[in-house]
């Protein structure tokens, strides 16, 4: 019985280091600073960084638009949570929509698409 149990054992553990061996290494965390607005003006209007005071970003968020983060060098990062499965983090970012804000977490990268997971954010004064 002995000789049964420390064969598993011995399997277990070879088989989380071949786990571990065969997953990614995770990505560093990273700061990055930018404002917090919809996705469809920023993909629309690429003159636009800063975000107007004519209403539309109010009307685009009641219209269910996505939050991205565009930073002052046009790079554009898709807002995911930290957590596996994903959550929704709209309800936490809606307060820092149209702000300028520095949000720290992880990136992702695939396909030309970047997304950051927001284990951070705060309002950055301009």
């Amino acid at each position: 019985m002995q000789v049964v149990r420390f064969g598993a054992m011995l399997m277990l553990a070879a088989s989380s280091l071949f786990v571990r061996a065969a997953a990614p290494d995770a990505p560093v965390p990273v700061t990055i600073i930018g404002y917090l607005r919809d996705s469809g003006c920023v993909h629309r209007f690429h003159e636009v960084v800063k975000p107007l005071p004519n209403g539309c970003l109010q009307a685009c968020l009641r219209a269910g638009s996505p939050l991205v983060v565009l930073t002052k060098d046009e790079q554009v990062y898709h807002p995911i949570s930290a957590e596996m499965p994903d959550q929704d983090v709209r309800a936490k970012l809606l307060p820092y929509a149209g702000k300028l804000v520095r949000v720290k977490g992880h990136v992702y990268e695939r396909g030309g698409s970047r997304s950051i997971s927001v284990e951070q954010i705060e309002e950055v004064k301009e």
